[in-house]
C-alpha cells in the first residue's frame, strides 16, 4: 500500500509525503533522483542500491535513507524484497539530518528494527483516519520518529564499486524519461548505438529480465503512484499517462502484477 499527499498551501519545515507498507519493491532506476529524502525498512528478502558507482546491499532488517536529487538505482535481488517507507521534505531536513547522524544516502544497520515497524504504522494509522490536522501531526510524529530511529542507526559502508555501465545509464533514463508514450527497441538502437539483439542482451544480462518486461514494471509503478496522487482522474487517463493505449489492458497488466484491479488499488488508501 502506498498513500501519497500533495503539498499543503503553507508547507511545514517538515512535510510528510509518501507513506508505504508492505510493499514489494520494483525495479527503480532515477538519473535526476527524486525531490524528496526516503527512509526505506527492509522487512523481508533482500535488494540493492547503486549511487555514485558504488553498490549496498539491503538486507531484512536494515534501512537505506535516500537523500533528495540524487541519481540512483535500487532493485530486489530476492522475488520477495519488500519494504516500507516514507517520504518527505521541508526546510529543516538539511539540517536535521545532519545533526542527527544522517548526512548522506546510504545503507544503515538498525539495532531495534522494531522502532522502524512500530513508527510505520502509527504514520499510517494517523494518515488513514483523516482529520483537518492531520498534516501537522503526521509532521510532528516524523520528527519524533527521526529523532528516536537516529539513537538505533550505525551507517553500513558500500559492498563494492560499480563500473559505470554507459548502455544501461542510456536506456534506463531513456526509458524513464519516455515511459508514457510507445517506446519499441528500434527507438533504443540510437540512443545507445547498439543492434536491437546486442542491446537486449546487454540489458537482461545485467538486468536479469528484458527491456519491454522493464517498462511494463515502470509503467505500473508510476500508476500506482498516480492512482493515489490523482483520485479524481479515471483509471482511462491514468492508463494513458502511463503508455497504455488500451485501459482493458492496462486493467488485465495492473492486476496481474498488484493483485487487485487499479479501482480496488485506489480505494485502499
Amino acid at each position: 500500500m502506498i498513500l501519497s499527499q500533495s503539498s499543503p498551501a503553507s508547507p511545514l519545515p517538515l512535510n510528510l509525503r509518501l507513506l508505504g507498507m508492505d510493499h514489494r519493491q520494483e525495479t527503480i532506476n532515477r538519473p535526476a533522483g527524486l525531490s524528496l529524502y526516503q527512509w526505506f525498512f527492509c522487512v523481508k528478502g533482500t535488494g540493492e542500491f547503486i549511487s555514485d558507482h558504488q553498490r549496498s546491499i539491503v538486507s531484512e532488517g536494515q534501512g537505506l535513507l535516500i537523500y533528495p536529487d540524487i541519481p540512483h538505482i535500487y532493485r530486489s535481488l530476492s522475488k520477495d524484497w519488500t519494504v516500507h517507507f516514507i517520504g518527505f521534505d521541508g526546510s529543516i531536513c538539511a539540517d536535521l539530518l545532519h545533526a542527527l547522524s544522517m548526512p548522506s544516502s546510504g545503507v544503515f544497520h538498525l539495532a531495534r528494527p522494531r522502532v522502524f515497524r512500530d513508527a510505520i504504522r502509527d504514520l499510517h494509522d494517523l494518515w488513514t483516519g483523516g482529520g483537518a490536522d492531520r498534516s501537522l501531526e503526521l509532521s510532528a510524529r516524523c520528527y519524533r520518529f527521526l529523532l528516536e530511529l537516529s539513537r538505533e542507526i550505525s551507517y553500513l559502508s558500500p559492498s563494492e564499486l560499480v563500473p559505470e555501465n554507459q548502455v544501461l545509464r542510456r536506456t534506463l533514463s531513456y526509458l524513464e524519461q519516455n515511459f508514457s508514450r510507445p517506446v519499441s527497441l528500434s527507438d533504443l538502437s540510437p540512443v545507445t548505438g547498439l543492434s536491437k539483439e546486442y542491446l537486449c542482451s546487454v540489458f537482461k544480462k545485467e538486468m536479469g529480465q528484458t527491456i519491454m518486461h522493464y517498462l511494463l514494471k515502470l509503467r505500473i509503478s508510476h500508476a500506482r503512484i498516480y492512482l493515489i496522487q490523482y483520485p479524481d482522474k479515471r483509471i482511462a487517463d491514468i492508463s494513458r499517462m502511463c503508455g497504455f493505449e488500451s485501459p482493458s489492458y492496462f486493467g488485465k497488466i495492473f492486476r496481474k502484477e498488484t493483485g487487485m484491479t487499479p479501482e480496488q488499488y485506489r480505494k485502499t488508501i
